[in-house]
């Protein structure tokens, strides 16, 4: 019986042992499983991460690259308009320079001698150039001419003068200012054209 009762022991250890191999083995396949399948999603989960931070990092630096390309064209239009405004006071200084006294005095004559309509003058200087020259272009052109001229000052002319007819709306404008926005239209393409 000792025989028996130990090849029974013996089938039972081996059938036992046969069980809890083949239970381990199906746990372990089983384990292996769910790792492969815990691996595939943190996978997939890395790749979505990675692929989400690569556009992130795509539309951050696209939109580096527009402001900084937007700032580089504010940049070059804050530029442009200072010169603008810089050759805006050079040619009106300059031109202002230019319209002293005897030449405006000379532009006057010239002006009036060359105007063959029939009626009074008006002249409009600035207070300044008013109270200087009165006098002397009064004298000088009253000996020429049988017309009327008057002499006003002007609150918005700062150098040069209006000239036109007494009694109308139209006159020529030869102030600093008209003169400057002349010359500047003539120069503003050039100056665009350098710019660019």
């Amino acid at each position: 019986m000792d025989a028996k009762l130990e090849k029974l022991i013996e089938k039972l250890r081996k059938e036992g042992v046969e069980a809890a191999r083949k239970e381990a083995d199906a746990v372990l396949e089983k384990a292996r499983r769910e790792a492969a399948a815990i691996k595939t999603a943190a996978e997939k989960e890395a790749e979505a991460i990675k692929e989400a931070a690569g556009r992130e990092a795509d539309r951050f630096r696209e939109n580096s690259e527009r402001a900084i390309q937007q700032a580089g064209r504010d940049a070059e239009l804050k530029l442009k308009e200072q010169l603008f405004i810089l050759f805006d006071r050079v040619f009106k200084r300059e031109v202002g320079e230019a319209l002293e006294k005897d030449f405006l005095q000379e532009i006057i004559r010239k002006v009036i001698e060359q105007w063959s309509a029939d009626g009074d003058f008006q002249i409009t200087l600035s207070k300044k150039d008013t109270e200087g020259m009165e006098k002397a272009l009064l004298a000088g052109l009253k000996k020429d001419l049988k017309k009327g001229i008057d002499i006003d000052a002007g609150a918005t002319i700062g150098k040069g003068f209006h000239i036109g007819l007494k009694g109308r709306d139209l006159y020529y404008d030869f102030s600093d200012e008209s003169i400057a926005a002349l010359l500047k239209s003539f120069l503003n393409k050039r100056l665009n054209d350098i710019l660019e």
